[in-house]
């Protein structure tokens, strides 16, 4: 019985520390902190919507790009993108730079920074790719998607919207 309670009192002391150790490491600091959506200062978008109108599930993918301006006289830096769907992909290019094409998160996955600086008056291009048929055909319909932009400095989240009717 001895043996017993001793393991029982390393594995409740066990379980402490590792939930302790998770919320440590799961907690933000506050200098990580990102405001909610919304305008994020200093920085211009066109268009900031596109609206597809019909859009044939089985007419491939479609692409539109936003273009972004850093209307400060900083430099801003861009740290995540994410989108708001699986059926939706996207990528920005800075200069020579451009990014992989990212996707949604959720389900425990997230991407990876992408930490990209944006100097006073430069431009960036957002390229965001729609896949009409990634539901299938119960994907037909109305919908709305965006992709996400997150800043750190300035801090906030951009959101680029588009939406459109997937037709069969």
């Amino acid at each position: 019985m001895r043996g017993e309670s001793k393991i029982l009192v390393a594995a409740i002391i066990f379980s402490v520390l590792l939930i302790i150790g998770f919320v440590a490491l799961s907690g933000k600091s506050s200098s990580e902190e990102i405001k909610p959506m919304g305008d994020v200062s200093g920085i211009s978008v066109e268009p900031s919507n596109y609206n597809l109108g019909d859009v044939p599930i089985k007419g491939g993918t479609v692409t539109k790009e936003y273009k972004i301006k850093n209307t400060t006289n900083n430099t801003i830096k861009l740290k995540k993108l994410a989108t708001s769907c699986m059926c939706t992909k996207a990528k920005v290019k800075i200069g020579d730079k451009e990014t992989r094409l990212f996707g949604m998160e959720g389900m425990g996955d997230k991407n990876p920074s992408v930490n990209l600086e944006v100097a006073p008056n430069e431009e960036m291009l957002v390229t965001a790719i729609f896949d009409p048929a990634a539901h299938g055909p119960q994907g037909v319909g109305p919908f709305d998607r965006s992709v996400f932009l997150t800043f750190s400095d300035p801090s906030g989240v951009r959101e680029l919207k588009f939406s459109g009717k997937v037709v069969s």
